[in-house]
Order: C-alpha cells, then structure tokens, then sequence
C-alpha cells in the first residue's frame, strides 16, 4: 500500500529558480567552494515513448482472487502514465527522481539501477523478464551497461497533471 502526495512541479521550479536568481549583485562575494551550480547529469541514449495517459482520481482497490490478496489506493488524484522506454548500450537515465511511485518491467536486455542515497553505489541488476520499482522521491540512476540495447515499461502513479520526472544533482557517491 502507498499514499501518493502533492508535489507541485511549479513549486519546485519556482523555488529553483528564485535561489539561482536571487543575489545581491552590489556586494562582492567571497567564494565558497563547498556551495556550487547544481550538478544535473541530463539522459544520454535514453529514449522515452508514452503510451497512454489517464485520469484515475482518488483510488483504493482490494483484489482477492484465491489466494491472492493485492491493494493499491492513492488518496490524491492521480494520473497513471505508461511509458516504453529504450536505452543504448551506454545509455542512462540521468539522476532523477519520480512525484510518485513507478513500477518497472525490463522487457529485453539488461539494467543496472543506483540508487543516491547508497552510500557504496551498489549496482542492482535487472534483466530482461525481471521487475523494481522506483519510490516517490527516491534519487536514482537507470543505466544500460550491456552491449545490447534494453527495453523497459515503466508505469508512473503521479499527481494528476504532474510531470513524470524531475532532473536531481548527482548525489556524489557514485563515480558518474
């Protein structure tokens, strides 16, 4: 079970873009090399397709068949976005996080996923016929690291009318 909440991306952009653009230009700064641009490693190879994009609304679903037993629900109007992605050999996400969980089936080749908040920047290895999944706000990496290209279906729960990414800084525990 998981509660999808509000992120507003206008928020977000408009936080952004006050902090980089709000500084005193009268006065000379000192410069402080702990404090830099942000770090954004932008997608390579990387080549989303949406498939369709619908309107669930708010949400809860019990379903018991047999022994089965699944639920899903989202208090928070929700947009279900489906989405086949194909990665190059070499070929990356950038480092990026989701408003909202993203189940993953890689249907042919091979991802290796990272997570930000690892510190060893563990590789997880995905081939084809395997599934993850992606946290609400979980800073992460999808990478092709074979030498075949990869296909993966990825379905988005997000805030209705929100994007279905949003660009992070590398978090500095991974060599890329």
């Amino acid at each position: 079970m998981f509660r999808i909440q509000r992120i507003s991306a206008l928020a977000v952009l408009a936080i952004a873009t006050g902090a980089v653009g709000c500084r005193d230009t009268t006065t000379p700064r000192a410069s402080n090399p702990g404090v830099g641009e942000p770090n954004f490693t932008l997608a390579a190879g990387f080549t989303p397709t949406v498939v369709a994009r619908g309107n669930l609304g708010t949400f809860h679903i019990q379903s018991k068949a047999g022994d089965y037993d699944a639920e899903l629900k989202s208090h928070d109007n929700t947009d279900i976005v489906v989405v086949s992605i194909d990665v190059a050999p070499g070929g990356h996400s950038g480092w990026h996080f989701h408003p909202g969980p993203v189940l993953v089936v890689v249907k042919t080749g091979t991802i290796t996923f990272y997570m930000g908040d690892d510190p060893s920047c563990s590789p997880h290895v995905h081939p084809a016929g395997t599934t993850f999944f992606e946290n609400g706000g979980m800073v992460g990496i999808a990478r092709n690291e074979g030498s075949a290209n990869a296909t993966v279906v990825a379905t988005f729960f997000v805030p209705a009318g929100s994007p279905t990414r949003l660009d992070a800084d590398a978090p500095g525990n991974c060599p890329f």
